[in-house]
């Protein structure tokens, strides 16, 4: 694709692309204080929320220091309006709303796609505000005044994404089998002989752990760097802010027990009783064992960031969760449910920000009870003594109730400078034109220079890849124009991915949606 990529005569219109630009810029610094820190607070005793609290029932401290708190205010809201009242019929035009969808899920599943009609035809109004997640990718469709062909490009979208990122993962499973099958077959002496026996299991392993690494990678491994990015965002935005994580119960193909795969490994290594082969015994159990430790993936769970990013920006997190339906028909392998105690991060960081969290398949069911979910929680105000916005802000809320559980902000996000966006994108008559906006300019030379790593990657309606290439683009103006050209592909339905990265600020963008071309 690249000498292709060069055939192009308008590769990106409007833009000057500079060796210059390729070199590190010393990041700006940020001019930005803090007046003051809003602290939420939710309080429980005994499961239940504590509504009678006030101003003088409270104590914030910030790095061990008691603080005035200047403001207090109690805050109750749904994502419903109540039952009987109509947008209509309130005095008082309801303010524009933002919404997260998080589709964490392997499959996609008409189950979601009926949550999906039920948010735009019962939830969604047409001033909201809309931010999809799936797999550390921003999914991005653009808004239309017609809710159904909203919806239909939604589901659209998540399908393709969705189809083509288990491909990889269900190819990986494919040859693992296989694999297991042709050592299997060696260890029963059905193959001809010749091979090494400690090294074919070994490397049996060795490709099971790297499977395994790549499914976590995908699927368990969250991107602090894009949630920030994403909170950056929207903590600046007024309005409510929601947001709907629908978690699917991860199934990981395990060797059963009494598999003939496993017993003839098990019967082998317990065979070898020379000093030699006990050492190669050895080698196999600590694959074994290595496999067996980094399926506890929790450990790195940046649960209680996620949670302070999310209370920090006024999000409340409700969570679904849904079980897989996957089966798989091996007499070695058997799916397994993973990462249950992953699952348990998430159920914390809904309870921390006042959300709901429940277990079920029926997933618009479950939507229903999330909107009518209500979040009361306390908003506890104080100034800083120090009003830097790089200062490190430890905080902690204290209550003169006993027995109370406190769920409050532990670490203060300062409102950062914008953030690199990926604006405008139109897709059509095998054209892809966006723009680049609120990126980071520096002087230099009298003149202000902006820099930003581009990548653009396209996959066709079967999932494989029929376009991948980048540029460093000088960014000379507040914002760019960037038209591409795709004359050499077929006309029909595309997935896009563009990458934008800011080298002088850091901050990045990810734009994926369904095209045609």
């Amino acid at each position: 694709m690249k000498k292709a990529f060069s055939a192009i005569l308008a590769f990106f219109l409007l833009v000057n692309f500079s060796k210059a630009a390729s070199k590190p810029q010393e990041k700006p610094k940020q001019d930005v204080t803090v007046t003051a820190v809003e602290v939420p607070v939710r309080v429980l005793h005994k499961g239940e929320v504590l509504r009678d609290l006030t101003k003088e029932d409270f104590e914030v401290y910030e790095n061990g220091v008691k603080q005035e708190i200047t403001a207090f205010q109690v805050i109750s809201r749904q994502i419903s309006l109540e039952k009987g009242v109509s947008v209509e019929e309130l005095k008082i035009p309801p303010k524009p709303r933002l919404f997260i969808l998080i589709f964490n899920v392997f499959d996609y599943t008409n189950s979601v796609g009926e949550a999906v009609d039920y948010f735009f035809q019962n939830i969604f109004r047409p001033k909201d505000r809309l931010v999809i997640l799936t797999e550390n990718r921003a999914l991005n469709v653009e808004k239309d005044e017609n809710v159904d062909h909203l919806t239909a490009r939604l589901k659209e979208t998540l399908r393709a994404f969705k189809s083509l990122s288990t491909m990889a993962i269900t190819k990986a499973y494919t040859d693992l089998s296989t694999e297991g099958e042709q050592l299997l077959l060696y260890l029963k002496g059905l193959l001809g002989a010749g091979g090494n026996e400690d090294q074919d299991i070994t490397r049996f392993y060795d490709d099971y752990q790297r499977t395994w690494n790549e499914y976590k990678r995908q699927f368990f491994t969250l991107d602090m760097e894009l949630y920030r990015n994403m909170v950056q965002r929207v903590q600046r935005l007024e309005g409510e802010k929601w947001a709907i994580c629908f978690e699917q119960r991860e199934m990981f193909p395990t060797l059963k027990n009494q598999g003939p795969l496993e017993y003839e490994i098990r019967k082998l290594t317990e065979s070898w009783v020379e000093p030699q082969a006990q050492v190669k015994a050895r080698t196999i159990q600590s694959k074994q064992w290595e496999l067996q430790r980094s399926m506890n993936i929790t450990e790195n769970f940046p649960g209680d960031r996620i949670r302070d990013l999310f209370m920090g920006s006024g999000i409340t997190f409700h969570l679904i969760l849904m079980k897989s339906m996957r089966t798989l028909l091996s007499p070695d392998f058997e799916l397994t449910e993973v990462a249950q105690d992953y699952e348990d991060c998430f159920k914390r960081i809904s309870e921390s920000t006042g959300g709901y969290a429940t277990f079920s398949n029926k997933v618009m069911d479950a939507l229903k009870e999330a909107s009518v979910k209500e979040d009361y929680h306390y908003l506890v105000v104080y100034s800083p003594s120090d009003p830097s916005a790089n200062k490190e802000r430890n905080i902690e809320v204290k209550i003169k109730r006993e027995g109370a559980d406190i769920f409050s902000l532990k670490q203060f996000l300062a409102k950062a400078q914008p953030v690199i966006t990926i604006a405008d994108f139109q897709a059509g008559d095998k054209n892809v034109k966006f723009s680049l906006k609120s990126y980071v300019r520096v002087s230099s030379e009298g003149k202000l220079h902006g820099a930003a790593d581009v990548k653009i990657v396209i996959f066709d309606d079967k999932s494989e890849q029929v376009f991948s290439d980048g540029k460093t683009l000088d960014l000379l103006k507040e914002e760019t124009h960037v038209s591409l050209n795709f004359n050499m592909l077929k006309s029909g339905s595309y997935f896009v991915i563009v990458d934008a990265y800011d080298r002088v600020s850091g901050g990045k963008d990810v734009y994926s949606s369904a095209i045609k071309l």
